[in-house]
């Protein structure tokens, strides 16, 4: 079916001349293919972080979902291992790619709404922004969210301009696939709604069997996560959205946080010219109701409002709003188009500067240290492999025959780095491993080497699991940072199954 066409949407500004255009193109084009061999790169030459070694653990096992996120994540990570093997380029293969990938979305889809010129400046300034940089390293459910997101806004585009059905078909899977990788994505239907609700032309759809069958595709291609809640008293459900409704101290805190962390993620100058194109873009769509401005503020609204009512009572982290990073990269390209022309291009080229400045401390402080911090996150990364072959040794003089944990990020990182020479498993929070084969009981009740970083040993958890405990001692991971302490206890006769399955997290 096929809604009558009607005009195509208007353009920012006239299009470069071709020969002018080409050119620009190329520089565009070298430039990300330059940008993707250095994440690349840095995606080898450093460790992993606590995240994605916990996330590597899924891959190991395929399940229809898992209790902190849909499965997409793992089956990324597993698909890199699979191609690269279990290093650290393995399981960051797919990061760099999908990026790739989702920089040809976000350029295809301002070329539809806006034209070439807004397109290129749009790509240039997701390249510039740090969050994105550095999750086209970092392996983690925002990078296949954001992808998703960033499908169903461009299928939009395209049935927005071809009035052509079948694009409802597509809009249901690339919706379907984000709700399998996080469920941040759900806001995806509120977007879809809105525009559905915008104008008369759009209304038209809700008569298209089209769109229904791609709302059946979408409910289809999110049933494992439904499936796997249902199976385990829908605890990532509760876990997850429980978040929204959990009450905290009220005020202005997090909001003012939540701003700031825009202006620092996607880089000062960039959210200035963001938040300028936003407002023109707000305006037309109200004022005017001009296609493609309904279209990019129906992308950012939904999103946008919830975690400004969520920042009034909750911190919102800095990544969730991952999505919206695209459609903010188009916001910024209006921003310069709606600026006088003389400023244009000293404003277009500050912004970039800036933001790949910042883009570059991130990778220069990822691979050699410039600053110390105990909330440096790339401390994470430092230090693995050698405290594993020591842990390994005082495994091997006391006669441990496994290792516990009570913490995910140092029950990942340790299996990543210890590389199945010992069995490692965490004492408490049993669901987050459901999907793991148990461990052998004639493992299980022997002597465990219990290893946690300082500010995490959790004595009553041993005492509720072990009759005996003894202190072996302390280690150091080098991180760069001054070092991270773990302490080391030697456990043994059990007073109950100490790997018993949980619900708590």
């Amino acid at each position: 079916m096929d809604v009558a066409a009607s005009p195509a949407p208007s353009r920012i500004h006239p299009a470069a001349g071709p020969r002018n255009g080409l050119a620009a193109n190329n520089v565009l084009l070298a430039v990300l293919l330059g940008l993707t061999a250095v994440r690349f790169a840095i995606a080898s030459f450093t460790g992993l972080v606590d995240d994605e070694a916990y996330y590597r653990i899924w891959s190991l096992a395929p399940s229809l979902s898992y209790l902190d996120h849909p499965p997409m994540i793992a089956w990324v990570i597993g698909a890199g291992r699979a191609i690269a093997g279990d290093s650290t380029l393995g399981v960051r293969l797919l990061a760099p790619i999908i990026l790739l990938l989702g920089t040809a979305v976000l350029w295809r889809t301002a070329y539809l709404l806006y034209g070439p010129d807004i397109g290129r400046r749009a790509v240039w300034f997701l390249l510039a922004m740090p969050l994105l940089a550095v999750g086209g390293i970092i392996v983690t459910p925002d990078l296949p969210s954001v992808l998703f997101a960033g499908l169903v806004v461009w299928g939009l585009a395209e049935l927005d301009r071809s009035r052509n059905a079948r694009w409802w078909l597509a809009i249901g899977l690339f919706a379907g696939l984000g709700l399998v990788s996080k469920y941040t994505n759900l806001f995806l239907g509120a977007t879809i709604l809105l525009w559905l609700l915008a104008t008369p032309d759009n209304r038209k759809w809700f008569r298209a069997p089209e769109l229904w069958i791609g709302g059946i595709i979408a409910a289809l291609t999110a049933s494992p996560v439904v499936i796997w809640n249902a199976e385990h008293g829908w605890v990532s459900f509760i876990k997850q959205f429980g978040r929204v409704g959990r009450e905290g101290k009220a005020g202005v805190g997090y909001l003012v946080e939540l701003i700031g962390g825009f202006a620092l993620l996607e880089s000062p100058l960039i959210a200035l010219l963001a938040l300028v194109g936003f407002i023109g873009v707000m305006r037309r769509a109200i004022s005017d109701r001009s296609r493609s401005d309904v279209l990019l503020a129906t992308a950012i609204v939904p999103m946008l409002l919830y975690f400004c009512i969520h920042a009034l009572h909750d911190r919102v982290q800095g990544n969730w709003p991952g999505p919206l990073y695209p459609s903010f990269a188009i916001c910024a390209a209006l921003g310069v188009a709606a600026l006088p022309v003389a400023w244009r291009r000293t404003a277009f080229v500050s912004a970039l500067a800036l933001g790949f400045a910042m883009t570059a401390v991130i990778y220069v402080h990822a691979l050699h240290p410039l600053f110390s911090s105990p909330k440096d996150p790339t401390e994470q990364m430092r230090g693995w492999p050698a405290l594993a072959d020591t842990i390994e040794k005082k495994r091997e003089e006391t006669g441990a025959a496994w290792l516990a944990t009570s913490s995910y990020a140092t029950t990942g990182q340790l299996m990543s780095a210890i590389k199945g020479r010992s069995p490692v498993a965490q004492l408490d929070e049993r669901i987050r491993y459901a999907f793991l084969p148990s461990l052998p009981e004639t493992v299980v009740n022997r002597p465990a080497l219990y290893v946690e970083l300082e500010r995490r040993v959790d004595l009553p958890l041993l005492k509720s699991k072990f009759g005996k405990i003894e202190k072996i001692g302390t280690l150091t991971r080098h991180n760069g940072s001054g070092g991270a302490t773990y302490v080391l206890y030697l456990v043994s006769d059990p007073i109950a199954p100490p790997l018993a399955m949980d619900d708590k997290f």
